[in-house]
């Protein structure tokens, strides 16, 4: 018997219509606003965009992508423990962080398209680049209308360590949901954050061909 396809989606661009660069540019304006009068602000937009861009350098993978922001950040940031920063980040992500729903737009073709996929027995994996945690990404998931019964596997900067471009963050994938990468299929709309994946065997689609989307069940 034939295994059924597992799909594999990127979040920004694809299943919304707000590219990567829209989006970190709100973020970055928010939690601007919400560290003025918390903490050393100059110090905090440094420490936040080197502890980010540090996750894009060299990995040995040995620790997941949160702690290695959180322990890169308290060590930039010095003043204050991890567990002080960790809360102060939680509470952007319950608050202000929330601001962000406004600018979502679902592309409703491609929601519909996954859940008519995991209806037909699909495994799905949203596979955005892993520099948001769980909470946050879960927040972005709802706000295209995604329930968690459609979803099998999202990756987070809990559960990877590593981000896009670099081709292992595909075969982590595989690794931990025991797939084989010539039965899956990533949809995305970045060729090279997302069409790396074909390094990994996966096949690659562009968002924008839909159709091809539906021809591949």
């Amino acid at each position: 018997m034939k295994r059924l396809t597992t799909y594999l989606f990127d979040l920004d661009g694809t299943l919304s219509s707000v590219s990567d660069e829209d989006f970190a540019r709100r973020y970055f304006q928010l939690i601007a606003d919400f560290a003025e009068g918390r903490v050393d602000f100059e110090r905090f937009m440094a420490s936040l965009h080197t502890s980010l861009k540090s996750l894009f350098g060299e990995r040995d993978g040995l620790i997941n992508n949160y702690d290695h922001f959180m322990e890169n950040f308290t060590d930039s940031m010095g003043q204050c423990d991890r567990k002080w920063y960790e809360l102060f980040f939680n509470g952007f992500y319950d608050s202000e962080y929330n601001r962000l729903r406004e600018l979502i737009v679902p592309r409703e073709r491609v929601v519909k398209s996954l859940k008519n996929r995991k209806r037909a027995g699909s495994e799905i994996i949203i596979a955005t680049n892993p520099i948001f945690p769980e909470k946050a990404i879960n927040k972005r998931l709802q706000w295209v209308g995604l329930e968690s019964e459609f979803i099998d596997y999202v990756t987070t900067m809990e559960n990877s360590h590593y981000v896009k471009p670099d081709v292992r963050y595909y075969r982590e994938i595989l690794e931990i949901n025991n797939l084989e990468a010539k039965n899956c299929v990533m949809i995305g709309n970045d060729i090279t954050m997302d069409g790396v994946c074909t390094a990994a065997g996966i096949e690659y689609i562009d968002v924008s061909s839909i159709e091809a989307i539906w021809k591949t069940t």
